[in-house]
C-alpha cells in the first residue's frame, strides 16, 4: 500500500464469493499511482472525487467497467480523490450483467455510484453485496465447470491436469472460458503462473532468478523475464528493486 492511499478491502464468502473477489473503498491524500494486478477479471470503478486515470486515460464519472485484465494497468488518482470498486473473479461479469440486470445495469451501477457519494463508506459497498447475494442465481452446469476449470488455474493446476478433472471436453470448455472472459485458459493459466512468480519475489526479493524461473515451471530465466514483462509490464530485475526502494 502506499503512503498517500488509505484502501479499504472486503472479501465476501458464501455464495456471493463464487462470483466476487472483493469490494474496496479509497481516499488518496496525495496524487499518486498504483499498478493494478493482472488477473483475467473484470472491475468496475467508481469515481466518487477528483479525477482517476487508466494507463493515461482519463475515467469518466460515476462508473467505469473495466475489460477483462490481459496486462496489469497503471491506475493514477489526484489529490483527494475517492473511488471505490467491485472486482470479480474471471468470466463471471458477461453472464452475471444478464442475470442481475437490476444491480449491474447502467441505471444499477450509477445508483450505486450516487450512493457511495452520500456515504463513501465499504459499508456502502457491503450493502450492496447483501442485495447481489440475493439476486446472484446458481450458475448453469456449464458454467459450473468453466468456474472450476478456472479456479483449477488460479490454484497453479497444469492446465492439462486441470482438463482432465473437468466432465466437459475440452473444445467446449476452451469455448466457454472464450466466450465469457474473452481469454483463453491457456492465456489465463500464464497470468496466474507468473502471478505465483511475483508473489514468491514479493516473499523473498533474494531469490535467485533462474531458480525461481525453474521452480514456477518456466523453461528458463529470459522465459520468466518476457512473461513478467508482458503481463506485468516490468521486468523482475526491476521489480526487485521496487521492493528494495
Amino acid at each position: 500500500m502506499h503512503n498517500e492511499l488509505t484502501l479499504q478491502r472486503h472479501q465476501p464468502d458464501g455464495h456471493t464469493g463464487r462470483y466476487v473477489q472483493a469490494v474496496w473503498f479509497a481516499r488518496a491524500a496525495q496524487a499518486g499511482t498504483r499498478w493494478l494486478p493482472c488477473d483475467g477479471a473484470q472491475g468496475i470503478l467508481f469515481v466518487l472525487k477528483g479525477e482517476l486515470m487508466l494507463d493515461g486515460q482519463k475515467i469518466a464519472a460515476p462508473f467505469h467497467i473495466q475489460a477483462p485484465a490481459k496486462q496489469s494497468v497503471e491506475l493514477s488518482y489526484s489529490a483527494g480523490a475517492e473511488f471505490a470498486g467491485i472486482r470479480l473473479f474471471p468470466a463471471r461479469f458477461k453472464a452475471l450483467r444478464e442475470a442481475v440486470s437490476p444491480l449491474l445495469a447502467p441505471s444499477g451501477l450509477s445508483e450505486l455510484a450516487e450512493q457511495l457519494r452520500q456515504t463513501p463508506k465499504i459499508s456502502t459497498l457491503e450493502q450492496w453485496l447483501e442485495d447481489f447475494s440475493a439476486l446472484a442465481p446458481d450458475p448453469s452446469y456449464e458454467l459450473q465447470h468453466t468456474y472450476q476449470l478456472i479456479n483449477k488455474l488460479m490454484q497453479l493446476n497444469p492446465l492439462e491436469d486441470a482438463y482432465r478433472t473437468i466432465p466437459l471436453c475440452m473444445r467446449q470448455l476452451e469455448r466457454q472460458v472464450k466466450a465469457q472472459s474473452e481469454l483463453t485458459p491457456k492465456y489465463l493459466a500464464r497470468i496466474y503462473r507468473i502471478r505465483n512468480a511475483q508473489q514468491q519475489l514479493r516473499d523473498n526479493p533474494l531469490t535467485n532468478l533462474a531458480q525461481l524461473a525453474l521452480a514456477c515451471g518456466f523453461s528458463d530465466q529470459a522465459h520468466l523475464t518476457r512473461e513478467f514483462k508482458q503481463i506485468l509490464r516490468i521486468t523482475p530485475g526491476k521489480y526487485v528493486r521496487q521492493l528494495f526502494a
